[in-house]
This record gives C-alpha cells, sequence and structure tokens, in this order.
C-alpha cells in the first residue's frame, strides 16, 4: 500500500519525486502539498484503492501525512469488507 501512495503523491501532490524520500510521519502540508493538490490526491486514492472517503474523514489531519492517509485507507477499506 506505501508504495501506492507514495506513487499517488509524486504525481498528485506537486511534491514530484521529493516523495519518494520522505518518512512517514513526516508533514506533507510543512512540505508544500496544498489544499487543491489534497483534493487532487483524494480522488486519485478512491480511484485506486475503490472507495470513498466519507465527509468525517475530509479534515487536514487525515492528508497530513503518508501515515495517516494510509492508516485511513487501511480503516475504511476494511470495514466495507464487513
Amino acid at each position: 500500500m506505501e508504495s501506492q501512495v507514495r506513487a499517488i503523491l509524486q504525481e498528485r501532490s506537486g511534491l514530484g519525486e521529493a516523495v519518494q524520500g520522505i518518512g512517514i510521519h513526516e508533514s506533507l502540508w510543512l512540505l508544500g502539498m496544498t489544499s487543491l493538490a489534497s483534493v487532487e490526491v483524494m480522488l486519485a486514492l478512491e480511484a485506486a484503492f475503490d472507495f470513498e472517503f466519507p465527509e468525517s474523514r475530509l479534515r487536514h489531519a487525515t492528508f497530513a501525512t503518508i501515515f495517516n492517509i494510509m492508516r485511513c485507507i487501511k480503516e475504511l477499506t476494511e470495514s466495507s469488507v464487513r
């Protein structure tokens, strides 16, 4: 999952190849991702992982780090299987 998330971030976040070298707990916002780019990331993640972010998850914190993104995807995709 991490490699897919990084690939999407590399393509859609505006951070480019720098995404490949950042830690999973580093702030994507502090590195320069914008709110508009986060929408692009969200849409690409939904398409790649075949789910939708509920409105309750459309928060700054959800897209703050690679770790937070992966945790959210895992929680949402596992809960939809039940």
